[in-house]
């Protein structure tokens, strides 16, 4: 068998049975028909069956003309599709975002912005992993992550950096807490208490270790969490204070037992950075979650109809 059937002869096929005519399909086509006669007998001499039926009303197709009408229509469909899908890919307007971040990003903000990003381009899937900050630069840099969110006190090694936002840190106390009543707390103040932290290498620990060397002593870290409910539970617990960002208290049901007190810092107002490998080279959609979140407003805002386009994968932060 020498003889293929290729999608010129599809299409050829279908529009002879919707035009009842060689000639005239030939004409749609702009092919001769003695051209289009020889590819339809070809797949007929393939195969020892009869594709069409002529009579004196035209042409209609046999049974098995009819098998392969069926088959055509569905190819030249999913062709159709394809070239659908792949010209959205190129316009920015379809595809897959690998986006890692750390915990107080997420908690912020990004899930809101992500969800109004999803509702204004629904056919574009955004796979998030939790982890942290060092690690988010990795991810990026050994390409298993398209974009990295992370504490703008770690090195960015050779990521292209991009303001995200920043948020303000305070001291996380309890009601009765000598502390609690300040206007504002230096970090001397703090390093002599015991200390709840996230888990080791996050950028608010490294923040804090680096202050606590700056004054000559150790954090005292006498309990690590996984996550920032965890961490107000234990500080709720009297186990220790513990440094977090503003934004992520605020709102918060179940800390109402616990104050927040200004933490009087060069480093308290923190940024959290976009790292990407280049910008330029960057696939349409992905720029376009990437200035979306640079020029985001700070409005909380909850939009419907995209948890099946955003995968959170669990990590840490």
């Amino acid at each position: 068998m020498t003889a293929k059937i290729d999608l010129l002869t599809l299409q050829l096929f279908v529009a002879i049975v919707e035009e009842q005519s060689i000639a005239k399909a030939s004409e749609k086509k702009n092919i001769a028909a003695s051209a289009v006669s020889r590819r339809i007998s070809d797949i007929e001499d393939l195969f020892q069956v009869e594709l069409l039926h002529r009579h004196s009303k035209g042409i209609e197709p046999t049974p098995a003309g009819f098998a392969l009408l069926d088959h055509a229509r569905i190819i030249l469909g999913n062709l159709s599709k394809l070239e659908t899908e792949l010209t959205g890919y190129r316009q920015g307007k379809r595809g897959l975002i690998r986006l890692c971040a750390n915990k107080s990003a997420i908690l912020e903000a990004l899930a809101d912005e992500l969800s109004l990003f999803l509702e204004r381009h629904p056919l574009v899937r955004i796979d998030i992993e939790e982890d942290l900050s060092p690690a988010i630069v990795r991810a990026v840099m050994e390409n298993r992550a398209d974009i990295g969110i992370f504490g703008g006190n770690i090195d960015g090694q050779d990521l292209e950096l991009l303001s995200y936002r920043s948020d303000s840190l305070v001291a996380l106390v309890t009601r009765d807490h000598p502390l609690a009543g300040c206007s504002n707390v230096r970090f001397r103040e703090l390093v002599d208490f015991d200390f709840v932290s996230l888990e080791k290498g996050s950028s608010i620990e490294t923040l804090c270790v680096r202050a606590a060397a700056a004054l000559g002593q150790h954090l005292k870290v006498r309990i690590r969490v996984s996550s920032f409910d965890a961490l107000f539970r234990v500080i709720d617990a009297r186990m220790g204070v513990g440094i977090v960002p503003l934004e992520i208290v605020r709102g918060r049901y179940g800390v109402d037992s616990l104050v927040t007190v200004p933490l009087d810092e060069s480093w308290a107002r923190r940024e959290l950075l976009m790292g990407v490998r280049d910008y330029k080279s960057l696939p349409p959609v992905t720029k376009l979650l990437v200035d979306h979140l640079r020029t985001h407003d700070d409005a909380r805002l909850t939009v419907s109809g995209v948890s099946d386009r955003l995968t959170v994968v669990p990590g840490r932060s």
